[in-house]
C-alpha cells in the first residue's frame, strides 16, 4: 500500500511541476524538526486468541524522541497549492515488564525483559484551494483533500525466551479539512490546517498543525509551531490508540 501511495505522490508531482513551470508557480523544499510527546496504548489479538491492553510507554517503557520531516510544496497560482510530506517515526524501549501481557498471541510474564520497537512511516500528499481570499491575500481559507500512507509496525523481543513477537498493517485513506493562512504584513504568515477521516466503528484518523512563519529573505523562511496526529483504530477485538503531538520548527527554499 505504501509503494501505491508513493507511486501516485510521484505521478502528481511530476505533472503538478510541469504546471508549475508552464505557469511560473513556486515550488518550496522544507525541514523540520519535530519534539512530540507519546501517548499509545492498543491490544493484539492474533486469530481471535486473547490479548492483553498494553501501555507502551507505562508497560515497555517507550521514551518520546524527536523526530524529521521532509516536505515539498507546489504553489500553483494564488490560491492552490500541492504538497508532499514524508515522517520516518521510530520508538524503541528496553524494559522488564512489571504485569504480564499477551502480545499477538504471546504471553510475557512479569520480569521479562522485553525489547520494543515502535515505527511508523507516515507519507501524505495534499492540494488545497483557499478559493475565500479576503484582502488580497490577507486571510485565505479553503479546503484540503489529502491522501495519507500510514504503516503502524510493533515488535516485542523476549531474549530468555528465545521470542520475537511482531503486528502491524499498512493502510492508504483519503482525508478532508481546511487550510487558513493569516498574512498581516509582508514577511509573516500565520498558518493553521487540519485533515482527518472518521470510519465508523474502526475509529478515526486526524492530522493537524498551526504556527508561525517569517520570511526574512525572499527564497528562505523559518517557522514554527505545533503539530499533533491522533489514531482511533478498532477491529475485531484488536485496538490502536495513537497520539502524537507537540512543538516544531523548520526552515523553507523557494524557488
Amino acid at each position: 500500500m505504501l509503494t501505491r501511495v508513493v507511486l501516485v505522490a510521484c505521478i502528481v508531482c511530476a505533472a503538478a511541476a510541469a504546471m508549475a513551470a508552464e505557469d511560473r508557480a513556486t515550488i518550496e523544499l522544507e525541514g523540520r524538526y519535530w519534539m512530540p510527546d507519546l501517548s499509545t496504548s492498543g491490544r493484539f489479538v492474533d486469530e481471535g486468541n486473547l490479548g492483553t491492553d498494553i501501555d507502551f510507554k507505562d508497560d515497555l517503557g517507550l521514551s518520546d524522541k524527536n523526530f524529521p520531516q521532509a516536505r515539498i510544496t507546489l504553489n500553483l497560482g494564488e490560491n492552490h497549492r500541492l504538497r508532499a510530506s514524508y515522517t520516518p517515526i521510530s520508538y524503541s524501549g528496553d524494559h522488564n515488564l512489571i504485569k504480564t501481557i499477551i502480545f499477538s498471541d504471546t504471553t510475557y510474564n512479569i520480569g521479562t525483559r522485553v525489547i520494543t520497537d515502535l515505527d511508523i512511516q507516515y507519507i501524505t500528499l495534499g492540494w488545497a484551494w483557499q478559493f475565500v481570499n479576503i484582502g488580497n491575500g490577507t486571510l485565505k481559507l479553503g479546503p484540503v483533500v489529502d491522501l495519507k500512507g500510514f504503516i503502524f509496525d510493533a515488535s516485542l523481543q523476549a531474549p530468555a525466551l528465545g521470542v520475537d513477537e511482531s503486528a502491524g498493517a499498512p493502510a492508504g485513506f483519503p482525508t478532508i479539512g481546511l487550510a487558513l493562512d493569516v498574512n498581516p504584513r509582508d514577511k509573516v504568515n500565520i498558518f493553521a490546517e487540519v485533515t482527518g477521516v472518521y470510519a465508523g466503528k474502526y475509529g478515526y484518523f486526524a492530522d493537524g498543525e498551526a504556527g508561525l512563519k517569517l520570511i526574512p529573505i525572499k527564497n528562505l523562511s523559518i517557522s514554527g509551531g505545533y503539530k499533533i496526529l491522533k489514531l482511533d483504530a478498532e477491529y475485531e477485538e484488536s485496538f490502536l490508540k495513537l497520539r502524537i503531538g507537540g512543538p516544531f520548527v523548520g526552515a523553507a527554499l523557494r524557488f
